[in-house]
């Protein structure tokens, strides 16, 4: 079985200004959906998404 391909792999970015906006863009997500289950009271939910922030903070950081 072949496995789907995601549009949005960070391992198919070929530079690393691509790298960088991507991060950005999911680093923005992150926090904006985090954001939202705090507003919701969905205290799990958020601390997944702050988790995955910090991940997209990082690659940020590495890619720099």
């Amino acid at each position: 079985a072949r496995t789907p391909t995601n549009a949005l792999n960070i391992e198919a970015v070929t530079t690393t200004s691509e790298a960088q906006a991507f991060a950005l863009l999911q680093a923005t997500s992150d926090a904006t959906m985090a954001k939202l289950y705090l507003s919701k009271g969905n205290i799990p939910a958020a601390r997944r998404k702050a988790v995955q922030l910090l991940k997209a903070l990082q690659s940020l950081e590495i890619l720099a």
